[in-house]
C-alpha cells in the first residue's frame, strides 16, 4: 500500500490539489495552465454534490461527487470535480478529477450504469459541505451557515439500537458513555447526514467515511452521534466506531490511518 501525501484540515490550496492529483488515476485530465492558477488560489472550498448508494443486489456499490472550488487571489472561483466511487471490478475505492461538467456527467453515467441506477438528475442528493482554506479567519468569511435539521426518519430507538450493536467499541476519547445512549431511547425521529469532509489519508486504498446520526428527543431536544465507518482493519472488513462528536471521529479516522500506514510500510 503506497503512502500519499498528507493534508490537515485548514490546509493549503495548493497542498490540497497535490493530494487530490496523488490520489486519482487520471490526473493528466486537468492541464498545466490549469493547476498553475489553482496551486497560487488563497482558498479552497469542498462540497460533497452528491452520493449514491446500492445495497442490493450484491456486491454493494458507493459513488460519491466533490466539487473542490479554488478561490483565487482576484476572487475568481474556479471548481474541480473529484467523484470516488468503488464499481470497479476489483471493488477498491478509486478517485478520478475532472475540470468540467460536462466530462464529469459522462464519468457518472458510466459509474451509474454499472450501479444499475441510470438517474436523470446524478445530482439530486446534495448533503452537506465542509470549507477548508488557509487561516481560520478566512474560514470564518466564507463557511456557509448551519441548515436545520430536517427529522425525516421514523422508528428512531430501533436505529439507535442497531447503530449501537453494530458499532465497535475501543475505548478511546470520545466515545459515547452510557447515559447518552439510555437517552436515545426517547427519540422520536432521527435523520442522517454523509460529513463532506475527506477523513481517509490511503485516498483509493481505503474507504473512511462519517456520517452524523442526530436524533429529536421527545422533549425536543437534539442529540448527534457520529459514525466513523471505515476498513483499516486485518482482513479490510468495513466496520463501525461511535463519537460524540466530528474532532472525535476525526482523531479516530487519523490513528486509524496512521496504525493502517505503518502496517503497510512493514510488509
Amino acid at each position: 500500500m503506497s503512502k500519499l501525501p498528507r493534508i490537515r484540515d485548514h490546509a493549503a490550496p495548493g497542498e490540497h490539489l497535490a493530494r487530490l492529483l496523488a490520489e486519482c488515476r487520471n490526473p493528466f485530465e486537468i492541464g498545466d495552465a490549469l493547476l498553475a492558477r489553482l496551486a497560487a488560489a488563497r482558498l479552497c472550498r469542498v462540497r460533497l454534490r452528491s452520493w449514491r448508494e446500492r445495497n442490493s443486489p450484491p456486491p454493494p456499490m458507493r459513488c460519491r461527487t466533490y466539487r473542490h472550488t479554488f478561490v483565487l487571489e482576484d476572487g475568481t472561483e474556479v471548481p474541480l470535480w473529484e467523484l470516488q466511487h468503488d464499481t470497479d471490478p476489483d471493488g477498491r475505492l478509486v478517485c478520478e478529477i475532472y475540470q468540467d461538467d460536462t466530462t464529469l456527467r459522462k464519468a457518472e453515467r458510466r459509474v451509474h450504469r454499472r450501479m444499475g441506477d441510470v438517474p436523470d438528475d446524478p445530482h439530486g442528493c446534495v448533503i452537506a459541505a465542509n470549507v477548508s482554506g488557509l487561516t481560520p479567519e478566512l474560514l470564518a468569511e466564507t463557511a456557509e451557515p448551519p441548515q436545520p435539521h430536517a427529522f425525516t426518519e421514523r422508528d428512531s430507538v430501533d436505529h439507535a439500537r442497531r447503530l449501537i450493536r453494530r458499532a465497535r467499541h475501543t475505548g478511546h476519547p470520545g466515545e459515547p458513555g452510557a447515559d447518552l445512549l439510555n437517552r436515545l431511547t426517547t427519540a422520536r425521529r432521527h435523520t442522517i447526514t454523509q460529513i463532506a469532509r475527506r477523513f481517509s489519508d490511503l485516498g483509493q486504498h481505503s474507504f473512511c467515511s462519517v456520517y452524523e446520526h442526530t436524533f429529536l428527543l421527545t422533549d425536543n431536544r437534539e442529540v448527534s452521534l457520529y459514525e466513523l465507518e471505515h476498513d483499516y482493519t486485518e482482513d479490510g472488513r468495513l466496520v463501525c466506531e461511535l463519537y460524540v462528536d466530528e474532532a472525535s471521529a476525526a482523531e479516530a479516522a487519523e490513528r486509524h490511518g496512521h496504525a493502517a500506514t505503518f502496517d503497510s510500510e512493514q510488509v
